[in-house]
């Protein structure tokens, strides 16, 4: 398939734009493009006349436009589950008393579509709309559980992937194994893999005819998670995870 430059590195420089970094200047796009100014700035300047980004007055610098609001309303009506599904979050939070998340699966990444909970101490710093790397998430293993073997390679790659803590499984091979267990018992667990102190217990959504299509978690600081608890908080992640299933779910979510 033959690309078209331009677009794509319209799209790349969009893609700089983060939480850590949300205003970038010119020099700033260039020095991570690689590309010269003039370059840069024709793009942008294109992307602000469509909306797509704005520039400061005062610090010239470009910010994404409004228009990705929209855009984003747009993507998470599809999802239109989402309504219906938050009473049991809400209720799985007050139960546990911690952070739950929902999420699908994007290529490589997980996509968190909720959070619900008070904020502790000690979690993770997740937003709706952000990613995390699927591999070593609990929500994400039991996503990637119902893939098969190709598929796996096909959205993953070979290996080794990249080490975020020393939990973090990084060999095809360990991590097959570890997904062939998630499929056998139904739900996941992450222990330290993505976060250091963090654990998550994730169980999947599923279709009538038994397709998963989105997964719901409990994050949970380590010191709080002993053996003993994951084993009460997983079975009410998947208790939860069963009675949305049976009850919201509907054969056109997602299309």
């Amino acid at each position: 398939m033959q690309l078209i430059s331009s677009v794509k590195k319209a799209m790349d420089l969009l893609k700089l734009f983060t939480v850590e970094r949300p205003e970038l200047s010119l020099v700033e796009l260039s020095s991570h493009m690689e590309l010269h100014k003039s370059s840069i700035y024709r793009i942008m300047s294109t992307l602000a006349a469509a909306g797509f980004v704005e520039k400061d007055r005062v610090t010239n610098k470009y910010r994404l436009g409004l228009i990705f609001l929209e855009l984003a309303n747009h993507i998470l009506n599809r999802y239109d589950f989402r309504e219906r599904v938050k009473p049991y979050l809400e209720e799985l939070a007050k139960k546990t008393g911690e952070i739950i998340h929902l999420a699908i699966l994007d290529g490589a990444d997980i996509i968190y579509l909720d959070k619900k909970g008070q904020a502790q101490p000690l979690t993770v710093a997740t937003k709706i709309g952000g990613r995390s790397p699927a591999y070593c998430s609990a929500m994400g293993k039991v996503l990637l559980a119902v893939l098969t073997r190709q598929e796996l390679t096909k959205v993953l790659g070979e290996g080794p992937f990249k080490r975020m803590t020393s939990n973090t499984i990084t060999e095809m091979p360990r991590l097959e194994a570890e997904l062939k267990k998630v499929k056998h018992q139904g739900f996941a667990i992450d222990d330290e893999e993505a976060f250091p102190g963090i654990r998550c217990v994730a169980a999947p959504l599923k279709r009538k005819e038994g397709e998963v299509i989105a997964a719901i978690s409990a994050t949970v600081p380590k010191e709080r998670m002993g053996k003993e608890r994951i084993r009460g908080i997983g079975q009410l992640v998947k208790e939860t995870a069963q009675m949305i299933s049976e009850r919201c779910i509907e054969s056109q979510i997602g299309q």
